[in-house]
C-alpha cells in the first residue's frame, strides 16, 4: 500500500455522497466505515477510504458523466474555510493562488501548481497516486470546479478559458462543453485549466478584507494543524488496538514502529505530534490511564491480568505507574467505597502531562464545515 493511502482527509465529500446514495452501506462497503459513524461525525477518513467508496459509486451506476452532477453539486462550496477565502479574495489570482495552495489538505492525493507562460496562467494538476480507472474523474472533479469559481469570479464570461485532459472524454466532448459552457481539449500533455494571466489581477467585487484575512488564517492553521489532533486518533486507535488484542504481545508500539505503521519517519511523527501538544510517551500513558480505569471497574479480573493487558510483564512496574496516574495503589481504589472506579479516577487527572501543563492540550482542529 502506498503511505499516501493512509494520509487523512475530511470526510466532507464522502458524506456528501453518502447523503445523496440510494445505497449508503454499499457505497462504503470495503472501507471500514459506518454508515452511521460517516453521516454523525466529522472525523477524518484516509484516502484510501475516499477511494474505495468513490469506485464503488462508479460501480453503483451506469452513466459514464455520473460525476458532472457532484462537480456541479462540490464545485463552490464545501470546502471548508477554502471556501470563504475563495469567495472573499481580492482578485481572481489571489483566489486562484489560496485553491492551489490549500485544496491539497483536503485532497491530499492530488497535486496543484501554477504556471505562466506566453500570455498563459495554467492551474496544473498531478495525480500522487495511480488512480486507475477513476483518474479521470478524480482529476475532473476538481477542475470543473475550479472552471464554475472562475466563471462565477468573472460574472459567467469564461470565454478564453479551456480544459485540457490528458485522457479521453469520458462521454462525447460536445456533452461536456454544452454543460460546463467553456471549451475541453482532451489527450493533452497535461491536467490543466488554462485561461489569459491578463485576468489574474482583475478585481473582485465581493472582496472583503476582513473574511479574506480570517480565512486565509483558517487556511493556514489547517495546513499546519488541521490533522494533527486526527493523527492524535489515530495513534489512540492503534494503541487501544494494541491493549485490546485477544492473543498476542499487547507492549506498545515503540515510537519507531508506530511511525513506521503510519508511513513517516520517527522525526516527522515527533514533530507532528508536538505540534498537536502531546509527546508518544504521554500519549501511551493516557491510554494506559484510561484502559486501567475501565479495567479495574471489572471486579473479576486479577491485578496481574490488568498488568498484561496494558503491556506490563511485571506488575510492580503496573503498580508504580497507577499510582503515579491516580494516587493509590490498584487494590485500594478498587475497594474505595462510596464511589466507582471511573469516579474516583475523574478525580485524579494524570500527573505526567507534556511541559508540566495541568490540563490536556487543546488540539487546533479548524471547523471543516462549510460557512
Amino acid at each position: 500500500m502506498h503511505g499516501l493511502e493512509q494520509s487523512l482527509m475530511p470526510n466532507t465529500y464522502l458524506k456528501l455522497m453518502a447523503q445523496s446514495s440510494p445505497d449508503p452501506a454499499r457505497l462504503m462497503a470495503g472501507s471500514g466505515l459506518g454508515v452511521a459513524e460517516v453521516l454523525s461525525r466529522d472525523a477524518p477518513i484516509t484516502v484510501r477510504q475516499q477511494l474505495v467508496c468513490a469506485a464503488n459509486a462508479a460501480a453503483m451506476t451506469r452513466r459514464p458523466d455520473w460525476h458532472f452532477e457532484w462537480a456541479e453539486a462540490i464545485g463552490e462550496h464545501f470546502h471548508g474555510p477554502l471556501t470563504s477565502a475563495l469567495f472573499s479574495a481580492p482578485t481572481l489570482g489571489e483566489g486562484l493562488n489560496a485553491y492551489v495552495r490549500y485544496l491539497p489538505m483536503r485532497i491530499p492525493y492530488l497535486a496543484w501548481q501554477r504556471r505562466l507562460s506566453a500570455g498563459e496562467c495554467r492551474i496544473e494538476v498531478t495525480p500522487l497516486l495511480e488512480l486507475g480507472p477513476l483518474g479521470p474523474i478524480l482529476v475532473e472533479i476538481p477542475l470543473l470546479a475550479l472552471l464554475a469559481y472562475v466563471r462565477t469570479l468573472r460574472g459567467g464570461r469564461v470565454q478564453g478559458v479551456h480544459l485540457s485532459l490528458r485522457h479521453p472524454p469520458c462521454v462525447a466532448s460536445e456533452r461536456y462543453s454544452k454543460r460546463f459552457r467553456g471549451e475541453f481539449h482532451f489527450k493533452q500533455a497535461s491536467h490543466a485549466l488554462v485561461l489569459p494571466a491578463s485576468w489574474l489581477a482583475g478585481a473582485h467585487a465581493g472582496y472583503d478584507a476582513i473574511v479574506w484575512r480570517t480565512s486565509l488564517r483558517r487556511c493556514a492553521q489547517a495546513e499546519r494543524h488541521g490533522y494533527q489532533g486526527a493523527l492524535v486518533d489515530s495513534l489512540r486507535q492503534m494503541l487501544l488496538a494494541c491493549f485490546d488484542a485477544d492473543h498476542g504481545e499487547r507492549t506498545p508500539p515503540t515510537v519507531q514502529q508506530a511511525a513506521h505503521r503510519l508511513h513517516m519517519s520517527v522525526r516527522t511523527l515527533h514533530r507532528r505530534l508536538a505540534d498537536a501538544g502531546f509527546s508518544y510517551q504521554r500519549l501511551v500513558d493516557e491510554i494506559r490511564r484510561e484502559r486501567a480505569s475501565e479495567l479495574l471497574a471489572e471486579r473479576d479480573r486479577k491485578l496481574g491480568d490488568i498488568a498484561a493487558a496494558l503491556g506490563y510483564r511485571d506488575p510492580a512496574n503496573f503498580s508504580r505507574a497507577f499510582r503515579r496516574w491516580f494516587g493509590a495503589a490498584p487494590r485500594d481504589l478498587r475497594e474505595a467505597p462510596g464511589a466507582s472506579v471511573s469516579q474516583i479516577a475523574a478525580q485524579h487527572p494524570a500527573r505526567n502531562r507534556a511541559g508540566g501543563g495541568g490540563g490536556r492540550a487543546t488540539v487546533a482542529v479548524p471547523d471543516l464545515r462549510s460557512k
